[in-house]
C-alpha cells in the first residue's frame, strides 16, 4: 500500500489548502501557515475553522479538482462492465470493461483504487485529528466533522468492496503500521461500513449544512440512512433495508419525488428528490458548456460524430412505450446512417454564465422506493412491494405492475432499477452481481463473459508496492 501512504503529507496539506480556497472565512488561519515539516494533527485541527476547512477539502478533492474516478470512472467502468453502455470508438482504458477483460495495468481501475483510498486517507485524518483535539473544538463541529468523514469513508469502502471484493481496511494515518496491509474479508469491510454509517446517523444533522442556498452537496443524517439502506439490501438484511429506506421515504418535509411532468428535474441542484449530490465545477472548461466531468468527457457529443459512450440496444429496448424516463433521459443521433442512443440525464451548463443548473447525484429518493420494494418482496410482502414499484412506474407515466409472485416481483424490481438508475454509478453491474444473475444475463449478451469478471483485478502497481496484496481469481 506504499502508493496510498505516499500521500500522507499531501493529503494533510491539501485538505486544508483546498478547504481554505473553498471557504474564504478561514483567512486568519491561512495567514499563519504551519511549518512544512510540522503538519501535526494538533496544528491541523486546533480550531473549528481549520476543521471546517479540512471538511471542505474532502469534497474539493472529489469534484473541484476534477477527480476523474469520482466523477467518471465510478459510473462509466461498471456501466460498461454490465449491459448498459459501450464505447463507440476504441479506448484502451474503457474497452476492457465492456469486454470484461481488464488488464492488470488498466489506468481507470488504478485510478478508482487510488482515488478512493486518497479519500479514505483524508477522512481518516479528519476523524483522528478531531478526536485528538476534542477539548479545543465545539461539540457541534466535532460531531459534524466525524459524521461527514465517516459517511465519506463508508461511501469509498462501499465501492471498493463491490468492485474488488476483499480489500485492505485502513482506519488510521499511521503509514508504518499499514504500509503492507493485507486484504481482509468483504464481510469485515461491510461491518465497518455499517458501523461508520450508524455513527454518522447519530452525529449528522437532519437538515443540510452547506450554504445559504441549502444545497445538498454535503451529507446529512438521511444520506447516511440511504446508504445504509442500500448496504443492508446488498447484504440481504431485508427487514433492516426496509426500515432504513422507510425512514428516508417518510421524511416528507425534505424529500419527495419529482412529478411525471417534471421528471427531467431530478438532477437539478437541491431538488427534493436529491439526498446527496456533488456540485459540478464551474471552472472546468465552462466555455464548452459542460455540466460535470462525466458528461464532459464521456457523454458529450457534437452533430459531427456519435456520442463517445452509447447505450446498448438491450437497454434502449427495455423501456416500455410511453415511459417518461425515455423521453426525458434518452437522446439519439443519426451518424453515417446509424442511429446511436446516449444518456441525457444531465444537460449542458449555461455557456454564457458558466453556471450549473444541475449537480451530480449519488443518492436520490427513487432508489429508496426500489430498495424497499425489493426488501418487501424478499419478505413475501406482496402488496407492499407492488405499492413501491407502482409509485416509481406511475411517476414514469406507466400502469401498475402485473407481477404478483415473489419471483416476478423481484424481476420487476430488477427491471425498474435498470430503467430508473441507468448511468448512475453502475447500479446495474452491482445488481446483477449481488443477485447472482451476472452469469445468466451477461453470459447471454457478452460472448467473452467469464464468471471471474464479477470482480476487478487488484491493480498491479498496488501489488508491486505491497507484496501482501493477493490477486482476485481469473487474473
Amino acid at each position: 500500500m506504499t502508493s496510498f501512504f505516499k500521500y500522507t503529507r499531501y493529503c494533510q496539506f491539501a485538505a486544508l489548502l483546498l478547504g481554505v480556497i473553498a471557504l474564504g472565512s478561514c483567512k486568519k488561519f491561512a495567514d499563519v501557515p504551519p511549518p512544512n515539516n510540522q503538519l501535526t494533527t494538533q496544528t491541523l485541527f486546533k480550531s473549528d475553522n481549520t476543521v471546517i476547512s479540512a471538511l471542505a477539502g474532502l469534497y474539493t478533492m472529489t469534484y473541484i479538482t476534477n477527480n476523474q474516478a469520482y466523477q467518471i470512472d465510478l459510473s462509466v467502468c461498471p456501466e460498461n462492465s454490465a449491459d448498459e453502455t459501450h464505447y463507440y470508438t476504441t479506448n484502451s482504458s474503457y474497452d476492457p470493461f465492456y469486454l470484461n477483460n481488464i488488464d492488470l495495468t488498466n489506468s481507470a481501475s488504478l485510478g478508482i483504487w487510488t482515488s478512493l483510498y486518497k479519500g479514505i486517507y483524508i477522512a481518516n485524518s479528519i476523524i483522528n485529528g478531531v478526536q485528538a483535539n476534542s477539548t479545543s473544538l465545539t461539540d457541534s463541529i466535532q460531531r459534524q466533522a466525524i459524521g461527514e468523514s465517516k459517511f465519506m469513508r463508508a461511501f469509498s469502502y462501499f465501492y471498493l468492496v463491490n468492485l474488488y471484493g476483499d480489500v485492505p481496511l485502513i482506519l488510521s494515518t499511521d503509514a508504518i503500521n499499514t504500509t503492507y496491509a493485507s486484504r481482509i474479508s468483504k464481510d469485515s469491510v461491510y461491518a465497518q461500513i455499517i458501523a461508520d454509517l450508524q455513527d454518522a446517523q447519530s452525529k449528522l444533522r437532519d437538515d443540510y449544512w452547506s450554504s445559504p442556498s441549502n444545497d445538498r452537496i454535503r451529507p446529512n443524517k438521511y444520506a447516511a440512512t440511504a446508504l445504509l439502506a442500500r448496504t443492508y439490501l446488498y447484504l440481504g438484511r431485508w427487514s433492516d433495508a426496509e426500515a432504513q429506506a422507510s425512514t428516508v421515504i417518510n421524511k416528507s418535509s425534505l424529500f419527495s419525488l419529482q412529478s411525471t411532468a417534471n421528471i427531467g428535474n431530478v438532477f437539478l441542484k437541491s431538488n427534493t428528490e436529491a439526498i446527496f449530490q456533488m456540485n459540478g465545477a464551474t471552472n472546468v472548461q465552462t466555455y464548452l458548456g459542460y455540466n460535470n466531468l462525466a458528461w464532459q468527457y464521456i457523454y458529450y457529443y457534437t452533430i459531427a460524430k456519435t456520442p463517445w459512450m452509447t447505450l446498448t440496444t438491450g437497454l434502449v429496448n427495455a423501456f416500455e412505450p410511453g415511459d417518461a424516463r425515455y423521453t426525458a433521459w434518452v437522446r439519439s443521433i443519426v451518424y453515417n446512417g446509424t442511429t446511436w442512443y446516449y444518456p441525457y440525464k444531465y444537460k449542458l451548463m449555461n455557456p454564457t454564465t458558466g453556471t450549473n443548473a444541475e449537480a451530480y447525484v449519488y443518492l436520490r429518493l427513487a432508489e429508496q422506493y426500489l430498495i424497499r420494494a425489493e426488501a418487501r418482496a424478499n419478505q413475501n410482502n406482496t402488496s407492499g412491494a407492488q405499492a413501491d414499484i407502482n409509485i416509481i412506474r406511475n411517476r414514469a407515466g406507466l400502469a401498475n405492475t402485473t407481477a404478483t409472485t415473489q419471483a416476478d416481483l423481484l424481476l420487476a424490481v430488477e427491471k425498474e432499477r435498470r430503467i430508473e438508475l441507468f448511468c448512475e454509478l453502475g447500479h446495474r453491474w452491482y445488481d446483477l452481481k449481488r443477485t447472482n444473475r451476472a452469469d445468466a444475463v451477461l453470459g447471454a449478451s457478452k460472448p467473452g463473459w467469464k464468471s471471474t469478471a464479477v470482480l476487478y483485478p487488484i491493480p498491479q502497481a498496488e501489488r508491486d508496492n505491497d507484496p501482501n496484496l493477493s490477486q482476485n481469481p481469473g487474473y
